[in-house]
């Protein structure tokens, strides 16, 4: 497995949040459009899941960096 520090997983963290706010967005206006008649179901579908994919993403990330946090602290290492 490939070996990540914490600065990574904080630069992995910040793109995906960008991407999330970009996907929640364009599922605002999915939806508005879907409101005026236009068939969006698909793309609207496809939104929700990559919303759902990128949470879950974040989760997983938010643990790695409290893990890597915790290990600093207890080693007293500089970020």
């Amino acid at each position: 497995m490939d070996n990540y520090g914490l600065t990574d997983y904080l630069a992995a963290k910040k793109s995906l949040l960008s991407t999330l706010h970009k996907i929640e967005k364009a599922l605002i206006s999915l939806e508005e459009k879907q409101s005026l008649g236009k068939n969006r179901k698909a793309q609207i579908t496809l939104s929700e899941e990559r919303i759902k994919a990128l949470k879950l993403s974040l989760l997983l990330i938010d643990k790695e960096i409290s893990r890597l946090s915790q290990d600093c602290r207890k080693m007293k290492c500089n970020y």
